[in-house]
């Protein structure tokens, strides 16, 4: 049958004239041609989350739907207005047709009562209500139900983590801030007020950046550092001069092992890359002026120098030179660093120079349970000085880290913790002493460094495929979830508080120390989880080897829950006497049972056995001590023996003041015997003893 116009030629002759200037004004105007036309926009079907079975099945049906593909759009000459308003609706449509499925997943996978009517009705009800329990805790019945409410708060807005098999970051995710501080780190300055286009070049600059940048080798054993500058200076020729320096510089370390709580042995091994560059003055002495003082010294000099040197003010101060000689220099820089805790065996292999002993992100399932690695990028800033008068020389350093830093611990099993964020340091050292410093001095130095953390944190189970795409996120670009959905068990905020003070007497031999140091460490985390919970640690190891722990949580008002608090405290590496103390006190069996080597000891209490503890102590002071000694701690007549902590314990009003006299490492070992003196009174001591072997 023929058609003319699109239509049956015999119903287009049968229509009126102007019925049919109509039609063929309608059929001629299809046909000339028109502007580029964007790709239709079609609901997009969902049949694989339809035939779900399982909560568990529709999510990743859901998933694995895929995301609108704009790429057509860049052959198509549209203004940038039109080319967002397609963009929007096609994310429109994929949303809500990702929407529609949860919803129509959720209302019929949920449970019905009428499932359980061929029960009696008591029963029935009772299945029913176990179910529903079942159902509100199912985490994939939450992830569709987060679907939902996420398609309906963003109708226009692709989640990222449907992107998360990227191999690398999408820079368009990255805020301003991120931004900053990203190209802080490799000497690029973003201004705070950047335009729109400098952020956009910036974003650009960032996606050129290859996903693995670190490549360490190890002097095994020993800390190592070397520097390569090259510098110009005024010639120090009449006193002081001024100059600039650029330097290139790496420091790699191995600590001791360190035991803490559950008698865990660790290790930290730290590398650092620093550039930095600075100007500086120096106040040392001149050639000229050495060379006067030795040719005087040796009756060399010319009667007639020393008579004109001695009539002018001016070249007799020059040729003296000043009272006090150094050095001050202001530098800034850039530093990356790798922080890696490991077990005491990881800590052996890299001591012998295996680099496989080192914790690699890439590969955390082979990470060992409680090692970490936290890298930083950051910008420095700092100064240094050194003074000499006479023998006497002192020196110091300041620095002043800021960047961004991400990391990675492995928890047990399959669980392993993010963590990504801002992270700021400031470090200070000093020393005093006799001789001069880079040559030969004796003396004392510090080192001081602390450092704050503020960052997004989640807990990832690597043994499902949404903890592993969560991971692979992360690791591609950094990205935490903010949400819990299955696979990340929890998300939140964090915010780290880390210090570390170091002392030490001894020699400096150019850029060798020989001599006795002590170090002292801590660390507060509060972390706040998503569901509103705060978790609260506060670790401690003093420079005599006792480590303390408290874990509890936060109340609303920002005190610390006592009711769920844990208290730990771990004597590492003590006499075979004093760890007898504690285990016969708990155990009185094993007195004077005495082990042929230095013991690990722990003991953990909740804050009720603390003050169980206490009132312990105040009987055997009240009634095993000189009459009227507590009365006289109480009424402040009398301050705690340092000799004896168990009188600081029979007087602590807190857990945290009964926990301070365990844990004071000024007492030397004398907690042990307070230990022993108060079980001598008491029907079995409060809280859980362990004892292990130091060796």
């Amino acid at each position: 049958m023929s058609s003319i116009y699109g239509i049956n030629a015999q119903t287009y002759h049968r229509l009126p004239p102007e019925d049919q200037a109509s039609v063929r004004a309608s059929f001629q105007s299809q046909q000339a041609p028109a502007a580029p036309a964007a790709p239709p926009v079609e609901p997009l079907p969902a049949p694989t989350v339809a035939g779900a079975t399982t909560a568990q099945d529709a999510v990743a049906a859901l998933h694995a739907l895929p995301t609108p593909n704009h790429a057509d759009l860049g052959q198509l000459r549209l203004p940038p207005e039109d080319r967002q308003s397609i963009v929007e609706s096609r994310n429109s449509v994929f949303n809500a047709t990702r929407a529609d499925a949860a919803q129509q997943a959720l209302d019929r996978l949920a449970p019905q009562r009428s499932d359980y009517d061929a029960l009696p009705p008591a029963t029935a009800n009772m299945e029913f209500q176990q179910a529903q329990q079942a159902w509100a805790q199912n985490p994939y019945a939450t992830e569709l139900q987060r679907i939902v409410d996420e398609a309906t708060a963003s109708p226009t807005t692709i989640p990222s983590y449907l992107d998360s098999g990227a191999s690398t970051a999408d820079t368009a995710q990255f805020t301003p801030e991120q931004i900053r501080g990203a190209l802080a780190a490799v000497g690029v300055d973003i201004p705070a007020d950047a335009s729109g286009e400098t952020l956009d070049a910036a974003r650009e600059l960032l996606a050129t950046f290859p996903d693995d940048i670190l490549s360490l080798a190890i002097n095994p054993g020993s800390q190592v550092s070397f520097t390569q500058g090259a510098g110009l200076g005024t010639p120090n020729l009449v006193g002081p001069s001024a100059g600039y320096q650029l330097d290139a510089g790496a420091e790699i370390s191995l600590s001791d092992v360190t035991t803490g709580v559950d008698f865990a042995q660790t290790q930290r091994f730290e590398a650092s890359v620093t550039v930095q560059g600075g100007v500086g003055v120096d106040l040392s002495k001149t050639p000229l002026q050495r060379l006067y003082g030795w040719a005087d010294r040796l009756g060399q000099l010319p009667d007639a120098a020393r008579q004109l040197i001695g009539d002018s003010p001016v070249l007799r101060q020059v040729m003296k030179g000043l009272p006090v000689s150094g050095s001050y220099t202001e530098f800034t820089g850039t530093q990356l660093s790798y922080e890696a805790t490991v077990t005491a065996d990881q800590g052996t292999q890299l001591a012998n120079g295996n680099v496989d002993g080192l914790p690699n992100p890439l590969d955390p399932m082979n990470m060992a349970a409680g090692t970490s690695v936290l890298m930083r990028g950051q910008a420095l800033t700092g100064s240094a000085f050194e003074a000499n008068y006479k023998v006497f020389t002192m020196g110091g350093t300041t620095a002043e880290l800021s960047g961004l830093g991400f990391g990675v611990t492995r928890l047990e099993g399959s669980m392993v913790e993010i963590y990504s964020g801002p992270v700021d340091t400031v470090e200070n050292a000093s020393f005093f002493g006799i001789g001069r410093q880079g040559a030969v001095a004796v003396g004392f130095g510090s080192e001081l460094s602390m450092e704050s953390r503020e960052m997004q944190i989640a807990r990832l189970d690597l043994s499902t495929a949404e903890g592993q795409a969560a991971y692979q996120t992360f690791i591609s670009g950094g990205t935490i979830p903010d949400w819990a959905p299955p696979g990340v068990q929890q998300s939140g905020t964090t915010e780290v508080f880390s210090h570390e003070f170091a002392r030490s007497i001894g020699a400096e031999l150019g850029p060798l120390s020989v001599g006795f140091s002590s170090e002292s460490n801590g660390t507060i985390t509060q972390t706040r989880w998503a569901d509103g919970t705060v978790d609260y640690t506060n670790t401690y190891t003093s420079a005599t080897g006792i480590t303390s722990e408290v874990t509890a949580t936060v109340n609303v008002d920002g005190t610390l829950n006592h009711d769920d608090a844990t208290w730990r405290v771990v004597y590492a590496d003590i006499d075979p006497a004093s760890a007898n103390y504690i285990e016969s006190a708990y155990d009185p069996s094993q007195a004077n049972d005495f082990a042929d080597n230095n013991q690990h000891v722990q003991l953990q209490m909740t804050s009720a056995e603390l003050m169980h503890l206490r009132d312990l102590a105040r009987t055997y002071v009240g009634t095993q001590m000189d009459p009227g000694v507590l009365e006289a701690l109480d009424s402040g007549v009398q301050s705690p023996n340092p000799l004896s902590p168990e009188q600081a314990i029979a007087i602590a009003q807190t857990p945290d003041e009964v926990f301070a006299a365990l844990t004071n490492s000024n007492h030397g070992t004398a907690y042990a015997e307070a230990l022993l003196a108060i079980s001598f009174t008491a029907d079995g001591m409060p809280g859980d003893m362990r004892i292990a072997s130091a060796d």
